[in-house]
Parts: structure tokens; sequence; C-alpha cells
């Protein structure tokens, strides 16, 4: 993750003594007296050694709030470990997938096809036209003068009607949704993995919209932002409107339908085609990546 950046000091909160709306436990990963007042990986339960992040969910429930007394760890006679879930892990690494190799093999297939036939256009002999063999035609017998001529109707060939000829519709291909393909018609996003020196603002200043909306339609975004961390961005949109909030989802199996996704999530199909302006049965392909509606939360305005 990047280096952390100094906070103004509006959101930091300074603990006075005998403070009950947070939890004592509760403080800043470089000052414990100190605490947002908002979920953030910055802030560290300082109640296990070593400290660890509390999911930004139990903050908000229960450490940022008079509650804090029902956390698992608040009785300071029975010190324990905080449960996995809530604990801020990061992301593992992405599998190595086999899709990778078969579509290097098929580049490799295909430049071999194309050296195949400009061998054989440019081999020695191609392109020449055999020469044409006479062929022997029979003389005709002529008769006699006296001989009486036999004549025989002709008869004059059918003419032929041309056939009407059609021309083939082209057949549409739809664009994969993959990393920075734009997604949508009406709402246009793109689904982006963050890199180096990017920021919230940067990227959205790059896309002609705000940090807030950027904020308003990830779900469950992490501030700061990590490199590598996959994020949405709306484009061209200085208001978040009536957007819902969206989760980034990447297609792993083969012959994954939208209809499918929508059922082993509980999406509501309706807006998971109209967001991702797919029918409900598009068949997508490994690698592709959905966006998945969820509640929108208000931390950031």
């Amino acid at each position: 993750m990047e280096a952390p950046k100094k906070l103004k000091s509006p959101e930091i909160e300074k603990r006075p003594h005998g403070q009950t709306e947070v939890c004592p436990y509760l403080g800043l990963s470089t000052d414990a007296d100190s605490v947002l007042n908002y979920p953030s990986p910055h802030n560290v339960c300082y109640h296990l050694i070593p400290g660890v992040v509390p999911v930004l969910s139990h903050q908000e429930n229960c450490c940022l709030t008079a509650q804090y007394n029902q956390c698992p760890l608040f009785n300071p006679d029975n010190p324990g470990k905080l449960p996995e879930e809530l604990i801020i892990v990061p992301a593992r690494p992405r599998r190595f997938r086999w899709s990778w190799v078969w579509l290097a093999l098929a580049v490799t297939a295909l430049v071999f096809g194309i050296l195949l036939v400009h061998f054989q256009k440019n081999s020695p002999g191609a392109g020449r036209v055999p020469t044409p063999t006479h062929t022997a035609i029979p003389f005709l017998l002529i008769r006699d003068a006296t001989s009486t001529k036999t004549s025989y109707p002709t008869q004059s060939a059918p003419s032929k009607t041309a056939a009407p000829t059609s021309t083939p519709t082209p057949e549409v291909t739809r664009l994969p949704h993959t990393l920075g393909v734009v997604i949508g018609v009406q709402d246009k996003f793109i689904i982006h993995k963050v890199a180096s020196g990017e920021s919230i603002q940067f990227l959205a200043s790059r896309n002609n919209t705000t940090a807030n909306v950027i904020k308003s339609v990830n779900h469950n975004l992490v501030v700061p932002i990590w490199i590598d961390s996959i994020i949405i961005i709306p484009l061209d949109r200085d208001d978040p409107g009536d957007l819902p909030a969206f989760e980034p989802y990447e297609v792993a199996d083969e012959n994954t339908s939208l209809r499918a996704i929508a059922k082993s999530l509980n999406v509501d199909l309706a807006m998971l085609s109209q967001y991702n302006d797919l029918s409900p049965d598009e068949i997508l392909k490994p690698g592709e990546w959905v966006l998945i509606p969820r509640e929108r939360t208000y931390w950031y305005r």
C-alpha cells in the first residue's frame, strides 16, 4: 500500500480522558492517542499485540459507537484473538489462469498459418497458367451436290433468369468487458486497476468526474486506495445521482451467463443487465468483469 499521507486536523479526533463514544483501544497507526472518526484502515486496535486493523463495517457498527463494549475483545481481563472475518487482510495474488496459455497457443497457430500461406504464394511455379493443349477436330464429310440435304428444326435454348442475390448481414461482435473497456450506454463506467502513484483525485480528473462520485459508487471502498486494487470509475459525471454502489466481479468459469451470476450473488437481474448493457442470457468468458449493483452508503458526500 502507498505510504499514508499526513491527515488534516478536522479528520482526527483527539480523545479526551473518559471518552465514551469511541473504543479506548482504537487509535491511529502513527498515534495511539488519536483516532479517525470514520471507518479507515488507519484505525488500529491496540488491544492485540501486534495491533490489527478491524474491518470497516466492524468499526462503523462497534468501534466508533457507544456500543464498543459489545466487541469480543473489549473485556481487558479476557484478551483473545480477533476473529479473522473482523480483520482487514491484504488481497491474495490472483491464480495463474490457463486461459492465457490457450490464447498464446492460438496466436502462435494463427501466425504459423499466415506464414505458410505466404510461402506457398511466393514459391517457384506458383501462379503459372498451364499451357492449353490442342484437341483434334474431326473433318466434316461433304456429300456430293446431288445429295438431298436434310434439315432439322432448330430450338433456341431457354434464357436463364438470374437468381436474386442476398447481401449477408454482418455479425456484430460484442467487445469483452475487460479492464479499461467502457461499460454501459446511458451511464458509462470503466473498471480500473490502480497503478503506482495514482490517487482518487488523479483518476477523477482524468475521467471527467469527481472524487466524491468515485467514492459514492464503489461498495466498501478503502481510502487511501491500494496499488493493484480494482475500483469502478464513472465517466463524465459530477454527481452520483440515483446510481447504486457497485462491486467489481471477475468471471472465472467458462459458459457463465449473466442470469447465473445474478442468482449466485442474489442480485436483481434487471439492474445487472441494465448497468452492464448485456442480455440476461449473455455468455461471458473467463477474465471478463461485471458491475454488481449493491446498496450505496453515504460515508463520502
